[in-house]
């Protein structure tokens, strides 16, 4: 036979059972007797009833009521992945059952692991807001993880940064015709004369910028190494 794992949703309400039928907290329990279990009525979404046993039932559901409570479920099960990947790779027979893996799939369980890791640590972030009933503001994050960001035009920064208000946001990609560059102040009169002579045009791609709120300067910008393997990066939001 074949192992399986199933995922449904249901409503359920505790519930106990005895000589065969199930009563609800509400209801008038028979006194007899005849032993009582306790579980929990279950509707399934298609409207079937049925009733489960407590220790079944609450081994197979957990409360999903609320947002944070569905934010509970996935960072339990998110983290017991990332430990269960972690004690492979770095414990089980010390290391040796993964060491004997071919090199690319070592690689490919090690970057699963980072990237389940940098997924479980967003969502702890977002469960402490939720709890906390603060507003969600990421921070502490990795460059991998604020990345996506930056690429979806959130400015950000590194809270490690000696220089009081600087920022790094993505510029927008832009089409300049021949019609702007003539009056575009950010170019020399020789750039100009170029690109008239020779496209006509500017495309604008992939470009970032650094900048000064305190000063408006603003500067042409690419990570450093140290910026690269940072874990203080932040969005600003303020």
């Amino acid at each position: 036979m074949k192992k399986y794992i199933g995922t449904k949703m249901v409503s359920a309400t505790p519930a106990i059972r005895k000589g065969g039928k199930v009563y609800l907290p509400t209801d008038e329990i028979p006194k007899s007797m005849e032993p009582v279990e306790e579980g929990y009525k279950v509707v399934y979404e298609d409207g079937y009833e049925s009733w489960s046993p407590k220790d079944v039932f609450e081994k197979a559901y957990k409360v999903a009521e609320t947002p944070l409570d569905r934010v509970n479920i996935e960072c339990a099960e998110v983290r017991e992945r990332c430990d269960k990947l972690g004690q492979f790779i770095h414990n089980q027979n010390d290391g040796k059952d993964y060491q004997a893996l071919p090199l690319g799939i070592r690689a490919m369980l090690l970057a699963q692991l980072h990237a389940m890791c940098a997924y479980s640590n967003l969502l702890d972030l977002r469960q402490s807001c939720m709890e906390g009933n603060e507003e969600c503001r990421p921070w502490g994050l990795s460059f991998e993880q604020i990345l996506p960001l930056l690429r979806e035009g959130f400015a950000i920064r590194r809270n490690g940064w000696n220089g009081k208000g600087l920022m790094v946001f993505k510029q927008v990609p832009a089409h300049i015709d021949g019609t702007i560059i003539p009056n575009m102040q950010s170019l020399p009169q020789s750039a100009k004369d170029q690109i008239m002579k020779h496209t006509g045009f500017i495309d604008y791609t992939s470009q970032c910028l650094i900048y000064n709120s305190q000063t408006g300067q603003a500067d042409s910008w690419v990570p450093s190494i140290s910026d690269v393997f940072a874990n203080d990066w932040e969005v600003v939001t303020e």
